[in-house]
């Protein structure tokens, strides 16, 4: 299965991608200008008008119940357009992905096939009656892996594949079909080569990295997708070409961090904090205006306690307690507690808070995502050095230096032969962010001769000797590392590292 055999389970990118991915306009151009509906038949029909757009932009802005209104009042004016239908969609999609709640997800898996059915009622001459079907598929596969449905994420993939593939031979200029297609081919590449054959999945970075192209190089004919687009480039740009430089200058280009869409300032936070510019994120969420109405995003709230918390800001806990107290859903509940567990290591706030954090950790959420399992993983262990957990949170919030003075304030021989692991491989961590690459080699070289195999720093010391040799075109070097990080299987985090060691390869094999 398609989803099953990328292993991906909502970790990190994948997240991204799939936010990214769906934030799929309802409008449209083709041929460079806005598509002629002078003609548009009178009963079952996609027609785009202004209605649409404005509905989309508030779906966008989370406004979910003002749309509902809003389609409701829409449907009776215009009962033939099926436009409302695929947009009733992304509401549903929003809602189930941002609060991941259980009934929500029953109740509205009756409504997906409803939808589906009425956009199969429209008119089949148009580019819009596969492209909305798939879609709506697309959008589900993603709902289906947030509750751990793996099949029928990976039968709607499937199909939604189809689709497209079949809609772009059929309207070879409806470039929209590329939106998606772009990052299902990119990605390709890393499936097993009988995934490929079996699904009839094809493609290559290269590939998908050309589509999406084609769309930013002509984005002003493209002025509704703009943000769309966008966002689908710098996820192939961070995520899977690794040009994150890049990916951060598209933000800063085109004003992404400017604007008032908490799924953009999603996008936007993430990118600028793994590029290195954490206060930077931290304006960017501290800054994000909250409109009546609105859908609640608490996992925003959480990603600004951690940031904080990687500055070792002293009022962190705060935003990261309004994400555990508030949120229902199952993801990222264990991670939270974890990060609250390190603050009372580190702060100490309060009595007995340390203790009852790290049985939270134990009870709450779920482990199916690399982040709640990893703070599962860490939580049978004792409580950790402080050196380490500095250094550890410091060098996340990207402040490099500040990491490395904490770890030369002391010396090795002051570890443990386990903490020494976790000690040269965050050495070798700061030496690769501050470009001291020959320093970082010696001691990911270090951590790996030091491992384990329990913990995740040698199969991530793997996967960063792996990037290190690729730029510097060691390409032989290179896929031995990038193969050994596949070899090790740390409990944890080994299912984003695998996944990020198979795209380098499938990365390295498209430039041959």
């Amino acid at each position: 299965m398609f989803f099953q055999s990328l292993n991906i389970h909502l970790k990190g990118s994948w997240v991204h991608f799939i936010l990214l991915t769906c934030f799929l306009s309802p409008v449209s151009v083709v041929n460079g200008g806005v598509k002629n509906t002078a003609h548009v038949p009178k009963k079952l029909y996609f027609h785009i008008n202004q209605h649409v757009l404005a509905i989309q932009k508030k779906t966008l802005n989370l406004q979910i119940k003002e749309v509902a209104q809003d389609l409701h009042e829409r449907r009776l004016a215009e009962p033939g357009n099926k436009m409302y239908d695929f947009l009733e969609s992304y509401t549903w999609f929003f809602t189930l992905f941002i609060q991941e709640e259980q009934t929500q997800y029953d109740r509205a898996l009756k409504r997906k096939k409803t939808l589906l059915e009425n956009i199969k009622k429209g008119d089949p001459t148009s580019p819009y009656y596969r492209f909305c079907q798939a879609e709506i598929l697309l959008q589900w596969a993603t709902i289906h892996l947030k509750f751990n449905e793996k099949t029928k994420a990976a039968y709607d993939v499937y199909e939604a594949y189809q689709l497209l593939e079949e809609n772009t031979k059929r309207f070879p200029e409806f470039h929209e079909n590329y939106k998606s297609l772009s990052i299902i081919h990119a990605l390709a590449q890393s499936l097993p080569a009988w995934v490929q054959k079996l699904s009839g999945i094809k493609g290559s970075v290269s590939q998908g990295t050309k589509e999406i192209e084609v769309l930013v190089n002509r984005i002003h004919n493209y002025p509704l997708f703009k943000d769309e687009i966008l966002a689908i480039y710098i996820y192939i740009l961070f995520y899977t070409k690794q040009e994150k430089e890049l990916a951060y200058t598209v933000i800063q280009k085109y004003k992404l961090n400017e604007s008032q869409s908490p799924l953009l300032i999603f996008l936007t936070a993430t990118i600028t904090q793994k590029s290195g510019k954490n206060n930077d994120a931290i304006k960017i969420l501290e800054e994000r205006h909250k409109s009546p109405g609105q859908l609640p995003f608490l996992y925003l709230d959480f990603l600004l306690g951690k940031y904080k918390l990687y500055r070792l800001d002293k009022d962190a806990n705060q935003h990261i307690l309004k994400f555990v107290n508030g949120f229902k859903g199952r993801h990222y509940i264990k991670e939270a507690y974890q990060k609250l567990y390190w603050y009372e290591q580190l702060f100490g706030s309060k009595p007995g808070k340390s203790g009852y954090y790290k049985q939270q950790i134990l009870k709450a959420g779920k482990s199916l995502i690399d982040e709640d399992s990893q703070a599962l993983t860490e939580s049978r262990d004792g409580a950790p050095n402080p050196v380490l957990l500095k250094s550890r949170l410091l060098y996340d919030g990207g402040y490099y230096t500040r990491s490395m003075e904490e770890l030369k304030s002391v010396s090795p021989d002051r570890f443990t032969t386990e903490e020494k692991e976790e000690y040269y491989y965050r050495i070798a961590k700061n030496s690769d962010a501050l470009l001291m690459h020959e320093d970082a080699i010696i001691h990911y070289k270090k951590a790996l001769s030091l491992s384990t195999g329990v913990k995740y720093y040698a199969c991530s010391s793997a996967l960063s000797l792996g990037h290190l040799y690729e730029k510097q075109q060691n390409f032989g070097l290179a896929k031995q590392y990038y193969q050994e990080c596949l070899v090790l299987h740390p409990e944890g985090y080994s299912t984003s590292l695998h996944q990020k060691a198979k795209t380098a390869l499938a990365r390295m094999e498209s430039k041959n």
